[in-house]
C-alpha cells in the first residue's frame, strides 16, 4: 500500500497531466469523475502537496571570517548580537556570493529548535536526500537555513536576518500561517550559541543554534508533509539512541547539555 502510495504521489506532483489528485495524505481521486454528480463534493476536494523541500540557497550569504571566529572565546559566541557587533568592528563580516568559494570563511547557518517546556521537537529527515549524504533518513532537532542579505531588515535589531531566517525556516517546513491560528503574534526565535560544524559535504560553516519556544495550540501532525515521525523528546533525559540522530543534532544536544 505504501509502495502504491508513492507512485500515486510521484505521478501527482510530476505530471501536470496526471490522471489522479490529492484529496487528503494518502488518498486520491480521480479527475475524470470530479464531474459525476452522484459522487459527494466532500470526496473531490483537492489537497495541495506541500514540497518536501524548501529554497535554502539565495545569494549574497552571510559570512565570517574563519580565522576571526577561531579567536573567539565561549562567552562571545554564546552572544549572538555581541558576536557580529564585534566582528563588524573587525571587518570580519561581510556577504559571498557562492557558498562554495568561502575564501577562508563561514557561510552562517541557522539550526531552529522548537522547544515545549524541556522538550524539543524531534522528526525523521525525508528520503528525498542522496543516501550518501550522512543527514538522510536520520533523526534530527533542528529546521536549517542558509542566512542571506535579504533576511537582514529594519526589524533585524542587530542579528544581521538570524531571526527572520529561523522563524522562516520554521513557518514554512511546519507549515504554519504567519499570522497564527488564534490570532495572536508569533514569538521570536532567539539565538542560544554559535558553533562550528561540518556539512556532508564536508565544509565547515558557522552554526547559530535559535530557540522557538511554540505557542501552546501547536501539535505537530503528519499531515504536515515536511515532518516524518515527529515526536517530542524530553532535554532532561539523554537520548539512548543517539546514533539515529544527525551530526548537527548530537553536537546541538552536546552543547545545550553545557549551556
Amino acid at each position: 500500500m505504501k509502495t502504491l502510495r508513492a507512485r500515486l504521489s510521484e505521478d501527482v506532483l510530476r505530471s501536470q497531466h496526471s490522471a489522479f489528485f490529492r484529496t487528503e495524505p494518502g488518498y486520491f481521486f480521480l479527475n475524470e469523475l470530479v464531474s459525476d454528480p452522484t459522487i459527494p463534493g466532500k470526496y473531490k476536494e483537492k489537497f495541495e502537496a506541500r514540497r518536501r523541500t524548501r529554497d535554502l540557497h539565495i545569494a549574497p550569504f552571510l559570512a565570517v571570517d574563519a580565522e576571526y571566529v577561531a579567536g573567539c572565546g565561549k562567552g562571545l559566541l554564546s552572544d549572538w548580537r555581541g558576536f557580529v557587533k564585534t566582528a563588524e568592528s573587525c571587518n570580519a563580516i561581510h556577504y559571498l556570493q557562492s557558498r562554495k568559494e568561502s575564501d577562508g570563511a563561514l557561510v552562517v547557518w541557522t539550526f531552529s529548535v522548537v522547544r515545549r517546556g524541556t522538550e524539543v521537537l524531534s522528526y525523521r529527515t525525508g528520503r528525498y536526500r542522496s543516501d550518501a549524504d550522512i543527514f538522510a533518513n536520520k533523526r534530527t532537532i533542528g529546521f536549517p537555513g542558509v542566512v542571506s542579505f535579504f533576511d537582514c531588515t529594519l526589524f533585524s535589531e542587530g542579528d544581521y536576518g538570524a531571526k527572520e531566517n529561523a522563524l522562516g525556516a520554521i513557518l514554512s517546513d511546519l507549515d504554519i500561517s504567519a499570522v497564527a491560528v488564534h490570532g495572536e503574534k508569533l514569538p521570536d526565535p532567539e539565538p542560544r550559541f554559535a558553533m562550528r560544524v561540518r556539512r556532508d559535504d564536508g565544509q565547515e560553516v558557522l552554526l547559530v543554534v535559535m530557540e522557538w519556544t511554540c505557542p501552546s495550540w501547536f501539535e505537530p501532525t503528519t499531515r504536515r508533509l515536511s515532518l516524518n515521525e515527529p515526536r517530542w523528546l524530553d532535554l532532561r533525559v539523554p537520548p539512548n539512541d543517539i546514533d539515529d540522530f544527525e551530526p548537527w543534532t548530537k553536537v546541538t544536544l552536546e552543547a545545550i547539555g553545557e549551556v
